[in-house]
């Protein structure tokens, strides 16, 4: 029953946030500035789903949602598999490794967006790496903040 309220949740909260854009525009973030941007990383048996390209506001937070597989697959629960993001150079400078678990926490990785150096346009790439399932190379770019 935890599991199935927890899946509605992360479903209900995905189907108002369009993934991979710029949301909440004057809601506080963790990088204390306002809005962020929610990507969603479906994961589960032999498959990482991540949206290609996000949109991203410097200063602004980037947030990455955990959604493992509901099914369980020879007896592995997807919601206790580590996930990592991390910035490929030269983002990885500032975007430095952060790890998280569904099953942990909000089940949300942050990181928060460089304005020291990025300008709008600019294309972060990045890495997801699922344990024991694989690595995706998605990337972001910057835009600027919607009023």
């Amino acid at each position: 029953m935890p599991r199935l309220i927890a899946m509605l949740f992360v479903a209900g909260l995905l189907a108002g946030c369009p993934d991979g854009k710029f949301i909440k525009h004057n809601v506080p973030n963790t990088c204390s500035t306002t809005g962020w941007t929610l990507t969603a990383i479906h994961y589960g048996d032999s498959r990482i789903v991540v949206i290609p390209v996000s949109e991203v506001v410097k200063d602004a937070e980037f947030r990455f949602v955990l959604v493992p597989a509901s099914e369980r697959t020879d007896s592995k629960d997807y919601s206790d598999v580590a996930v990592k993001v991390r910035g490929k150079p030269p983002h990885d400078v500032w975007f430095e490794q952060e790890e998280g678990k569904a099953n942990l926490g909000d089940g949300t990785i942050r990181v928060c967006i460089d304005g020291t150096t990025l300008v709008e346009g600019d294309e972060i790439s990045y890495v997801v790496e699922v344990e024991g399932v694989g690595v995706l190379d998605p990337r972001a770019e910057v835009i600027v903040k919607p009023n």
